[in-house]
């Protein structure tokens, strides 16, 4: 390895001296499983990019992107971790074509800014104006578009999440059910490969791939093939009305009964949760629809035109009714978009502390068996947990707490989504424990193909080094 200080005089040159950090409290703050960096970077483009991954790759030092950092304890303990590439500073918003309901934007720009910007002229924004101008204030009020579109993607914590980090990570949450995943809405990327080439894949219009669509190995990829430096994205035009409908029950075969009636109409809600109690109480908004003593709630998303809303909200409370729920409730609109807001900040993913955060996922057909195994496995162990379950999706998110006598009975979770050909992933545990669970879960046939296309791609092994499936 060369020597450090050689290396950021080699970064200070190329990126300048006032985007390359290695005093301790920036290198505490990119800190991954309690490994430090050497340096942190903010390059302002993709050629920055670019002259850092060939700094590293010639130094044969390691690297992890970072954007909010809001998805860093996911994965493995790093093998080799050199430099923090940070890319907030890449926050520009390229094009926005509402014509053809596409958007480019760099890496670095928050989901938060980019529905700010997508917002119509009467603050009709997919995310409450409120909350974001807290620190968005003079850039939403700046530049306000008249689109009326929005990006119908809703990852874990959409309010700090940033797009980069959305397509490395695949991120989704409940609203998958109707708005699909980021890799049927993503057209187009540039990415820095680990050899420092920058590349270029799809395009700005739909049909425009005539040869291997490589945007979408980049999904879900969590920066092992490269860094994510641009995204092209298809829009939605922004429904006319929004509504949450809430339901509670005081059992999980009511509520997944419920869960189920619903899926089975012609109804399209945009999302069916179904969740235990001390899921709903982490749901921290005012005047939030008190549920009493329901042990599970069912929240239904309602995004339509007004006459499909208010058609689904009367079926939806008559299915209510019909399945014995002991409570019904309705939110909408601003708040709405809050409580969904929240719903993804309930399951802790940024820090672990005393608990584990898993993702489950299993044939749709299978849930309500999964979770009355997995509540009853945990129950036995005498352990607390928050569950949210995207009923229609086959995903379903725990945080177990008491992470030192969970640890056996995540073994047991993933015994049983194995049984029915499903898997798990560790979101979030305390380092010490991460040797010992099954953090991806059990690997299946198709890791040899990924491998040999991590080897090819990422030779020297620089990028996100160890911390993937099958500690690639």
């Amino acid at each position: 390895m060369a020597d450090l200080n050689e290396i950021i005089q080699q970064l200070n040159g190329a990126l300048g001296q006032q985007n390359v950090k290695s005093d301790a409290n920036t290198l505490a703050k990119y800190a991954v499983d309690g490994i430090k960096p050497k340096v942190v970077v903010f390059p302002k483009d993709s050629p920055e990019c670019s002259a850092v991954v060939k700094c590293a790759k010639k130094a044969g030092l390691g690297i992890i992107p970072w954007g909010a950092g809001t998805m860093m304890a996911n994965g493995n303990i790093p093998k080799k971790y050199d430099i923090a590439v940070c890319m907030l500073r890449m926050n520009h918003m390229l094009e926005i074509d509402t014509s053809n309901l596409t958007v480019t934007v760099e890496a670095g720009v928050r989901l938060r800014d980019l529905q700010a910007r997508l917002a119509t002229e009467d603050d009709r924004c997919y995310m409450p104006l409120t909350i974001l101008a807290k620190e968005s204030d003079e850039f939403i009020c700046s530049d306000r578009s008249t689109s009326g579109c929005f990006l119908p993607i809703d990852p874990m914590f959409s309010d700090k999440a940033t797009i980069g980090g959305m397509v490395a990570t695949n991120g989704s949450g409940p609203k998958r059910l109707y708005y699909t995943l980021p890799r049927d809405l993503v057209i187009g990327a540039k990415f820095v490969d680990p050899e420092g080439n920058i590349i270029k894949t799809g395009g700005r219009t739909v049909k425009n791939v005539s040869t291997y669509d490589v945007s979408k190995l980049l999904l879900g990829s969590y920066g092992t093939l490269g860094i994510v430096t641009e995204a092209t994205i298809r829009l939605q035009p922004l429904p006319e009305k929004t509504k949450t409908l809430v339901a509670g029950f005081d059992s999980l075969d009511k509520a997944s009964l419920f869960a189920n009636a619903f899926l089975k109409t012609k109804m399209l809600p945009a999302a069916v949760e179904v969740m235990n109690s001390a899921a709903y109480n982490a749901i921290n908004i005012p005047a939030k629809p008190a549920v009493g003593s329901s042990a599970y709630v069912v929240a239904v998303a309602f995004e339509h035109f007004v006459q499909a809303v208010e058609r689904m909200e009367k079926e939806g409370n008559q299915l209510a009714a019909n399945n014995n729920a002991t409570v019904k409730a309705t939110v909408e609109e601003d708040l709405h978009s809050l409580f969904w807001l929240r719903v993804s900040d309930v399951i802790p993913v940024e820090k672990a502390g005393d608990s584990i955060s898993l993702k489950l996922n299993y044939p749709v057909s299978c849930y309500k068996n999964i979770m009355e195994k997995v509540d009853s496995a945990i129950k036995g162990a005498g352990l607390k947990y928050s569950v949210l379950t995207h009923s229609g999706s086959g995903i379903t998110l725990l945080n177990i707490e008491n992470a030192s006598k969970a640890a056996g009975t995540v073994k047991t979770i993933l015994k049983y989504c194995r049984e029915v050909e499903g898997n798990l992933m560790v979101l979030a545990a305390p380092t010490a424990l991460k040797a010992s669970l099954p953090m991806w879960g059990e690997t299946g046939s198709d890791f040899i193909l990924f491998k040999r296309l991590k080897d090819k791609m990422d030779s020297a092994g620089i990028m996100c080094s160890g911390r993937y499936v099958g500690g690639l």
